[in-house]
């Protein structure tokens, strides 16, 4: 019957099968159950030691279960007719639930995550990652297969701990349904979660041995930051954005429990002024919709590098997508309420959430110039094929769409249209927003100079991917790591008791758009100098675009050069 089983699973995902043949072995199963089993085991007894004592040898204690009035901040203890404590086990099972919850989602999300990128690793190292490219299944199903297979221990171990989770939630009286539909979202996550794991594995292989460490370790950092950051962040704010990616904050009950506060609840949660968090399922349901779409993006890059390594992530059509669907999700979380209908002239409000959108766009274009920037041989190619096209005059409109649509060309029209999408939903903060006009001006000159950022940045490092150099990665990320950090040490280093010194180096770094937005005009930062910083910032863009447009046009005739060579040789 097992045999018949394992070959119905070899023909549905033959990668799977070769997954779960290599780490289903009766060793690590023992010990897989012995670390889920004994874990459960400790956690149930650090919880009933938090218990009280009998009060036959203390009086008037108290205890965070205890059910009687205030003492010291803690419910005083009270005893049946048997002299027994009366204990609120509801509370109990609670805290038992959420903290089960949290080692088990969070255990899941860090060690899968650090499981299927050294897997990859593994695999590039060995060489059969080209193997396994070249076999005639489906990508699709081989990430899979990868993604189904890989994590199987840890998989086994939150399979035990189901028992546990179903009977501590039901015994603090939630229902089956938030139950169900907490896991719902840890699934919808750990999808998401993987699955960018498996891309990171593809395209950062260059990290070596750092790789599955770097990326399991940003993915705890996150939750853990979110977890602990967020909580203190209003809930009609931007920043609740990133709540949808750590389902700590969808565990059911999570304010009734001792240690937590009605903070972490979505009842006031409003998107575009629709006050979704009235319900339950609708957030649990805005969640998984919001997961999927994102899975949805990271899959069409997964299959894009799979089976070619030098393809970009994403081509420029599904950027302009992300970029629009990713605007409009984190622009709804924004505060509007305060920005719209607040009397008060003065109020930060619109300043505050413009602020936090453009921290969430900064990394979001961070991955769009890594997504859709396209590296060498592939310019190469493109040059090659335009320079051919120039001689046959196919005229401005294919060179436009080319830049616009086309899959090899240089990514910078694509990043200036991602620019706009982002910069022309924004503005609607500053238009809608109740404020002074000089508030607005101010607002509008951080999104010019986000976007000039953002043109910089791509520019620079589609300038460092046509290097000839081996390690050209190595470069663009050095580079864009010394433009984003080292202006932020000098600004910080000239910090002075009249800080509008530094506040002007500052306008030359990534903090641009915040120094723009919140510094007074009294502290010396006047229209005239932003407008001279967005200046400067346009003319280096243009001097590194023209460098650009140069070493291409030299790739270009050189490789059409070699292509004609022998053609002229022969004659």
């Amino acid at each position: 019957m097992l045999n018949n089983f394992l070959d119905r699973l070899g023909d549905w995902n033959p990668q799977l099968l070769r997954e779960l043949k290599g780490r289903l072995l009766l060793r690590n199963i023992i010990l897989t159950m012995i670390i889920s089993f004994g874990s459960q085991f400790l956690l149930f007894i650090a919880f009933k030691s938090q218990l009280p004592i009998s009060q036959d040898r203390f009086l008037n204690n108290s205890n965070k279960y205890c059910t009687g009035k205030l003492l010291y901040g803690l419910p005083r203890c009270l005893s049946d007719e048997f002299s027994d404590t009366i204990i609120n086990w509801q509370l109990w099972w609670l805290d038992l639930f959420t903290w089960l919850s949290i080692f088990a989602c969070f255990s899941l999300l860090v060690i899968g995550t650090y499981l299927l990128i050294n897997d990859l690793a593994n695999e590039e190292r060995r060489g059969t990652l080209n193997f396994i490219r070249l076999s005639p299944q489906e990508s699709q199903k081989i990430l899979v297969g990868k993604m189904l297979g890989v994590p199987i221990l840890p998989y086994l171990a939150i399979a035990l701990v189901i028992p546990l989770h179903l009977l501590s939630g039901l015994a603090a009286n939630i229902s089956l349904g938030s139950i169900l539909g907490f896991d719902a979202v840890v699934l919808a996550t750990c999808f998401f979660y993987y699955s960018a794991a498996l891309l990171f594995g593809l395209v950062g292989s260059w990290l070596g041995s750092l790789q599955a460490w770097l990326g399991s370790g940003v993915v705890l950092g996150f939750l853990l930051l979110t977890k602990q950051s967020l909580v203190s962040v209003s809930i009609n704010s931007a920043f609740v954005f990133l709540r949808f990616f750590n389902p700590f904050y969808f565990i059911p009950e999570l304010s009734g429990s001792n240690d937590f506060t009605s903070g972490y609840e979505w009842t006031n949660f409003n998107w575009f002024v629709l006050p979704l968090g009235k319900s339950d399922i609708i957030i649990t349901g805005l969640a998984i919709v919001n997961l999927f779409t994102l899975i949805y993006f990271t899959w069409q890059a997964l299959q894009r590098c799979f089976r070619n390594p030098n393809a970009t992530m994403l081509s420029k059509q599904q950027s302009y997508l992300l970029t629009f669907y990713f605007t409009i999700s984190s622009l709804g979380c924004a505060n509007w309420q305060s920005i719209i209908w607040d009397n008060a002239h003065y109020s930060s409000a619109m300043k505050d959430e413009l602020a936090c959108l453009l921290f969430l766009h900064f990394w979001l274009f961070l991955y769009l110039i890594a997504a859709i920037t396209p590296h060498r041989q592939t310019l190469q190619d493109w040059a090659r094929y335009r320079h051919l096209a120039e001689q046959k005059s196919l005229g401005n409109s294919y060179v436009i769409k080319d830049f616009i649509w086309g899959e090899n060309s240089p990514s910078l029209v694509a990043i200036a249209l991602n620019a706009s999408i982002a910069i022309t939903f924004l503005s609607s903060l500053i238009l809608l927003a109740n404020n002074y006009s000089q508030t607005k001006i101010s607002a509008i000159y951080a999104l010019i100079l986000a976007g000039s950022l953002a043109m910089l940045y791509a520019a620079l490092a589609q300038l460092m991917l046509l290097k000839k150099t081996r390690h050209r990665i190595f470069w663009a990320v050095g580079s864009l790591g010394a433009v984003i950090v080292l202006p932020v040490f000098i600004m910080l280093m000239s910090w002075s008791s009249y800080p509008g010194n530094s506040n002007f180096i500052g306008l030359f770094s990534v903090a641009a758009p915040l120094l723009a937005l919140y510094t007074p005009d009294r502290e010396s930062l006047y229209s005239l100098g932003v407008l001279f910083v967005i200046f400067v910032q346009v003319m280096i863009s243009g001097l590194v675009i023209l460098q650009l447009r140069q070493q291409l046009q030299k790739v270009g005739e050189s490789a059409t050069k070699v292509l004609f060579a022998p053609q002229s040789n022969r004659r």
